[in-house]
């Protein structure tokens, strides 16, 4: 019997083999690992990730290889072998050939699906497919793994929805790039539009974070602080607004001789506690990480770029000290509760002190099978590292912390909130008494939770306390605006992209439900792609920069919000089609019939592209510049494309020229230029032969004149 196990990539083959046999070392060839036993063979091979692409849009014409043909909707889809990866992918054909069972070894979500199933369905393979499910590269999951090998039949509806994001992101980006980029070349557009599903919405966030710190105007307001003290302790409240003080909509004091007149009446007053309100509450310990919160919090930590993250937590990955990097999730399947004991002592060992006060008895609310997807959250899998570079630290000891706290009872406290009269005036504060650290005395000043923790220390205070030798203080406030992105605060909120959806809005939830915009191992790309100046051998003009630690839109990147369809910069798309994605998985929605809808949502985006080519808005070099009103006239030379409306920096002013760049005169072989006059070309035609006139400029006469290449020739026009 030949058993072909198929890794998603070969760090995985080389962990299902070193599982498999003790001698696998010796057993590795160029592409696998092969091992015979009589009329037995195994061979554990791999893939690259994707050795298998969407074919290219000339592959479904020959017309589609210009930029300028569109739409490109492919009846049947095609895959082509990646050029780097034909070697590879061959050898796995091959062995195809007579296998009796295929292990599908691709990472146990919706992509490592795609990724070998995709390679059997190219190969028309018809054996035997059962699927192993890899978390974690250590013994003790790799053991778990085996020991839940089922059939792939299973999971036939994961890989449709895998193939429906992948064709339905490739229809997006091929064809709305292509036409809102010929649109916008009709006003002077020398820039590529890389329209996205995921880049929009994303680069939409950015876009109105800018123009609301563009439109920001501060307002100064006044706040009366009353400051105390007890047993040592200092505490301060906060004058209250009420009808009788003149106040904005949200209750601030705008009045500077309002507020300094009570600080006369109330200043070396004594004041009484009047109102005391005690809550008992309780802290559970942060969730263990997934990718995006671990890449949000390195980032605000140490200002790691989410790439550096993701680079980061792989290594770690590959070197079987953490679980699965790329995961979505921050819960852990209950049946690794007993592996806690394992792999604290190996945390120990490791020199992790809180590990000592870890009770592994206490179950924390991670564990819960309902709410772990294809992963688990990213935690140690209890193999002790070694020779870690100093990032690799850094991230592993936040993963280890996060899993240590798990073990933690809550952090128990006293919510308190009080009122302080004085001459009539009453006085607000609020403030927390702790009186159970739990988890927090291992992560105080480590966990990203902490600075969350904004109440103040109080000392004991009861209603009636007479409270003397009270100080007052007037501060002047002034309205801030919203901060600009950060990459790290960008990919929270395309995490967390429903928050920023009106509480009726239908798809509100769904984007809840499906976790945001993109995926976490897809994020940090969107971002950077949003951020590049280049792309293979061409030149870009980004829509994102960076300044400082700032995300900032370019010009161009605010042109492109403002002239695609409302559809594309809203995440209400993305919210629908995750939403359908995950009905695909479930084998609620079939993969026609969201094809045909994504067709639709395409189709529909180009006619807005082409309708409104008059509200593009000119991009030149990444600049803005105003509206043009541009006819979409005819060249009169190819009569395929149209003209394209340009700015002489030399001349000072606008011409027109063909789209196509290889356009030229019939007789002077060169490209033709069209004057202008309000804001349209002009363009004529010679009464006899019928070819374009040049409109040439007699310095003698100081005048205009039509002339005619071929005829060689002036014409007089009406």
């Amino acid at each position: 019997m030949k058993t072909v196990y198929i890794a998603e990539k070969p760090d995985i083959a080389t962990a299902i083999a070193s599982y498999l046999w003790s001698d696998f070392a010796s057993l590795r060839g160029k592409h696998s690992y092969t091992k015979k036993d009589g009329s037995d063979e195994i061979i554990v091979t791999w893939a690259f990730g994707h050795i298998l692409e969407t074919a290219k849009p000339e592959a479904y014409g020959e017309e589609f290889a210009k930029f300028s043909n569109y739409p490109v909707i492919p009846q049947t889809w095609k895959k082509c072998i990646s050029p780097s990866a034909k070697e590879q992918f061959n050898y796995i054909k091959g062995v195809l050939k007579n296998a009796d069972e295929v292990i599908h070894g691709g990472d146990p979500d919706r992509e490592g699906q795609l990724l070998v199933d995709e390679i059997l369905e190219y190969v028309q393979y018809r054996g035997t497919v059962r699927r192993i499910l890899i978390n974690a590269k250590d013994n003790n999951s790799m053991k778990r793994a085996f020991e839940t090998i089922v059939s792939n039949d299973n999971f036939r509806c994961l890989y449709e929805a895998g193939l429906a994001r992948e064709r339905a992101d490739w229809l997006v980006g091929m064809n709305l790039s292509r036409a809102y980029t010929i649109n916008a070349r009709k006003h002077g557009s020398d820039n590529v539009w890389r329209i996205g599903r995921v880049k929009m919405p994303t680069l939409s966030l950015v876009v109105s974070r800018e123009k609301e710190l563009r439109n920001f105007h501060p307002l100064d307001y006044f706040v009366l602080v009353s400051k105390h003290s007890k047993d040592g302790v200092p505490f301060s409240a906060t004058l209250e607004p009420d009808e009788n003080k003149p106040t904005d909509s949200e209750g601030r004091i705008l009045d500077l001789a309002c507020v300094r007149n009570i600080y006369n009446i109330v200043s070396g007053k004594d004041c009484k506690v009047v109102r005391v309100e005690r809550k008992t509450g309780s802290e559970n310990a942060p969730l263990p990480y997934s990718l995006d919160t671990l890449q949000v919090e390195a980032n605000r930590k140490y200002g790691m770029s989410p790439k550096m993250v993701l680079d980061t937590v792989q290594s770690l990955y590959e070197k079987k000290y953490v679980s699965y990097p790329r995961s979505d999730c921050n819960y852990i399947p209950n049946s690794q509760h007993t592996d806690a004991g394992r792999i604290l002592k190996a945390l120990d060992q490791y020199g992790m002190q809180p590990v000592q006060g870890a009770d592994t008895s206490i179950m924390s609310k991670a564990y819960n099978d309902k709410k772990v997807s294809a992963h688990h959250a990213i935690i140690p899998t209890g193999v002790i590292p070694n020779t870690l570079n100093e990032w690799e630290k850094k991230i592993y000891t936040m993963i280890a912390l996060r899993y240590i706290v798990q073990f933690y009872p809550p952090c128990k406290f006293d919510t308190v909130k009080y009122s302080i009269e004085c001459e009539g005036y009453m006085f607000s504060g609020s403030g927390k008494l702790v009186t159970s650290l739990g988890w927090k005395s291992v992560s105080k000043g480590e966990d990203a939770d902490e600075s969350q923790d904004s109440l103040p220390s109080l000392p004991p205070i009861s209603q009636g306390d007479i409270l003397k030798n009270a100080t007052y203080e007037i501060e002047s406030k002034q309205t801030q605006p919203p901060k600009r992105y950060t990459e790290g605060t960008l990919l929270a909120a395309m995490t967390n992209i429903w928050r920023y959806l009106s509480q009726d809005n239908p798809n509100r939830e769904k984007l809840k439900e499906c976790k945001g915009l993109g995926t976490p191992a897809t994020r940090d790309t969107i971002i950077s792609e949003l951020m590049a100046t280049k792309s293979g051998k061409s030149t870009l003009v980004p829509c994102i920069a960076k300044k400082g630690k700032e995300l900032v839109p370019t010009e161009f990147g605010i042109a492109m919000i403002d002239s695609i369809h409302e559809s594309l910069t809203k995440p209400d798309f993305t919210a629908v089609m995750e939403y359908n994605l995950s009905a695909i998985a479930e084998g609620k929605v079939s993969l026609d019939k969201f094809m045909s809808e994504t067709t639709e949502m395409v189709l529909s985006n180009i006619k807005y592209a082409e309708d409104t080519a008059g509200n593009i808005p000119m991009v030149s070099s990444g600049i803005r510049t105003q509206q043009q009103d541009c006819p979409n006239q005819e060249c009169p030379v190819c009569r395929q494309m149209t003209l394209a409306r340009k700015y002489s920096q030399k001349n000072k002013k606008h011409f027109w020229i063909c789209e196509d760049k290889s356009c030229v005169h019939p007789t002077t072989k060169k490209p033709i230029f069209y004057d202008e006059q309000r804001k349209k070309p002009i363009v004529q035609v010679c009464p006899q032969c019928h070819e374009p006139l040049n409109h040439v400029y007699s310095s003698k006469t100081k005048q205009y004149y039509w002339f005619c290449p071929k005829c060689n020739e002036f014409k007089k026009m009406s």
